[in-house]
């Protein structure tokens, strides 16, 4: 299971496309409708270091690219699709809890996000750190959240309130599992895109924290006959680190 967030993290970092000569971006700030365009913005640091953007929390922002956009939102309906085949096949409790579970991921937009580090004094100073932009982006960026989101295979998903130091068993004590969850692990996605497995039962607990912004993912229990549930929990977690901000 290691190799599973390996592979969340190394999605894709900013790819130039030359057929442009610099980067147009979209940029929605603290959840407005209506994006301010930036135009000719030539690398990394003439986005994240406009003024305007002064006082936004990094760690939650989200930088798309438009083709991975495209491929993004297209592997999340594929993901959709699935769900709701599982669940048909499975029927009963399981199939249920399966479209319980589908039904949160409609309710979530993705984007071709770029795993990247938008701290802008990250970008001044870090080597390697401030690419070329050339494309079409979106950039979402606002103050940081005050809730961590519950998700997956739970009886009361949904926000509560950010507790500092309080771990992620935690949280998790209040609810019910549904049919097929995972009961001694629950996967964290942090507001940046990184991705941590918590052992979460009380055979195995280990103090794991959060940050404000983050989700708790309590996906499928691994199976001994089958890799399907294995693959979907991988295919959930990517689609939550494209989720696009509230």
């Amino acid at each position: 299971m290691k190799k599973l967030a390996i592979a969340v993290l190394t999605v894709a970092a900013i790819a130039p496309l030359t057929t442009f000569a610099a980067g147009n971006i979209d940029v929605y700030i603290n959840g407005a409708t209506q994006p301010k365009k930036l135009t000719d913005a030539e690398r990394l640091a003439d986005l994240v270091a406009q003024p305007r953007l002064a006082d936004s929390w990094w760690p939650g922002a989200v930088i798309s690219e438009r083709q991975s956009t495209v491929a993004a939102k297209q592997q999340h309906q594929t993901l959709l699709a699935r769900l709701a085949t599982l669940a048909a096949e499975e029927g009963g409790d399981d199939g249920a809890a399966i479209n319980a579970l589908r039904q949160q991921l409609q309710g979530i937009n993705v984007t071709g996000r770029q795993l990247v580090n938008l701290d802008p004094d990250v970008v001044r100073v870090k080597p390697g750190a401030n690419p070329p932009l050339q494309g079409d982006y979106t950039l979402w960026v606002g103050h940081q959240p005050s809730t961590v989101r519950l998700f997956g295979l739970l009886s009361r998903p949904g926000t509560q309130p950010f507790t500092p130091e309080r771990d992620v068993a935690s949280y998790l004590d209040d609810q019910s599992l549904l049919s097929g969850a995972d009961r001694s692990y629950a996967w964290v996605i942090y507001p940046d895109g990184r991705t941590q497995k918590a052992p979460v039962a009380y055979w195995n607990k280990r103090h794991v924290e959060l940050m404000p912004g983050s989700v708790i993912f309590v996906g499928f229990a691994d199976s001994l006959w089958t890799k399907k549930y294995d693959e979907l929990n991988a295919d959930i977690l990517h689609s939550l680190t494209q989720r696009i901000p509230e």
